[in-house]
């Protein structure tokens, strides 16, 4: 009996040690490489300019190089008119079906665009070329995987969030109510690194709504939503162990109870969704770098451990997530 359950258990440490996923350094090396072209190859990306459409077929290549193609359906647009100019704002939409047409619907997502306010260049690399690379590499990984049968993924580079979420609002309102009861969680990126000298700076999981058996609701200051995609990311964050619970607001917040990202949008649809990123601890009021949407929003001294362990905590509750709806279930206050 003794041996028994010392096999069992530790088949068990073996299971939970498999659940928890690393990225690979050539995979970390193509998040920084893409957030590095963007900033500073292609520099503002305000809506209505040369930079935003540069930036928008360097998103197209990047699906294309994964295998999405408008040709077999799996990259589709969504377009906005844009704030400032005659010309329309295209998010990119990246679709791997799944086996069942009826499944699941999980979504990651980002904006490719920056701010330029006042005509001031603002290259965005916090905000938010850092969270469009992570949605990018997202794409990449799971991409390798073969078609879940429960569970169709979409990538999503959005533009005009600095325009008042605009691309995000009108894709959202384009879903069907099919879609939208289809989906499961979304997962919003925005601005995925710190700064090695902001020891205020938390890693973040922002909410604003959850689904209930009784519908939709919103959460509040009081009482913010553990909706799906948040316990996702809790339970993701715990498999890595590297956001552990007993170092909260000081490591990382969350769920909070917030808005002001793309993540707003599907709330807005009624879904599940998290805003995933670093921002100012609850006792520095959540506020955002101290670089954003200025000139000085280029590559910088970043703490790229960091912003490593979110990416793992992030592919991991991805995984998870894809394969059993109920992952995160344990986390639920």
């Amino acid at each position: 009996m003794k041996k028994w359950l010392s096999f069992l258990l530790a088949s068990l440490l073996l299971f939970s040690s498999a659940c928890a996923l690393e990225i690979t350094d050539e995979d970390f090396d193509y998040w920084y490489e893409t957030m590095t072209y963007l900033v500073d190859n292609i520099g503002t990306r305000e809506c209505g300019t040369p930079g935003e459409k540069v930036a928008l077929e360097y998103m197209r290549q990047c699906f294309e190089e994964l295998g999405y193609t408008a040709a077999d359906g799996t990259l589709l647009e969504s377009s906005c008119q844009s704030p400032w100019s005659q010309d329309e704002s295209i998010s990119l939409i990246a679709v791997k079906p799944a086996l069942n047409p009826d499944a699941n619907i999980i979504t990651v997502c980002a904006h490719y665009d920056s701010a330029a306010p006042e005509d001031i260049p603002a290259p965005g690399a916090r905000d938010n070329a850092s969270g469009a690379a992570a949605m990018m590499l997202m794409c990449r990984l799971m991409s390798q995987y073969e078609a879940f049968e429960n569970t169709e993924l979409r990538f999503i580079a959005f533009s005009a969030e600095e325009s008042g979420h605009q691309g995000s609002i009108a894709y959202c309102e384009s879903l069907t109510e099919g879609e939208k009861q289809r989906s499961l969680a979304a997962f919003n990126i925005d601005i995925l690194v710190a700064d090695v000298w902001e020891d205020d700076r938390a890693f973040s999981l922002d909410t604003m709504g959850l689904r209930t058996p009784d519908g939709y609701v919103t959460g509040s200051l009081d009482a913010p939503a553990f909706n799906r995609a948040a316990l996702a990311m809790l339970a993701g964050m715990d498999e890595t162990g590297m956001y552990p619970a007993d170092e909260e607001e000081v490591t990382w917040c969350g769920p909070r109870h917030k808005g002001q990202s793309d993540h707003e949008s599907y709330h807005l649809a009624g879904i599940d969704s998290v805003n995933v990123c670093f921002r100012g601890t609850t006792e520095s009021g959540g506020r955002w770098p101290e670089f954003m949407h200025t000139p000085s929003d280029t590559m910088g001294d970043f703490d790229l451990d960091r912003s490593r362990w979110a990416l793992d905590a992030l592919y991991t509750a991805l995984d998870g997530l894809a394969s059993d709806c109920a992952y995160g279930d344990a986390f639920i206050p």
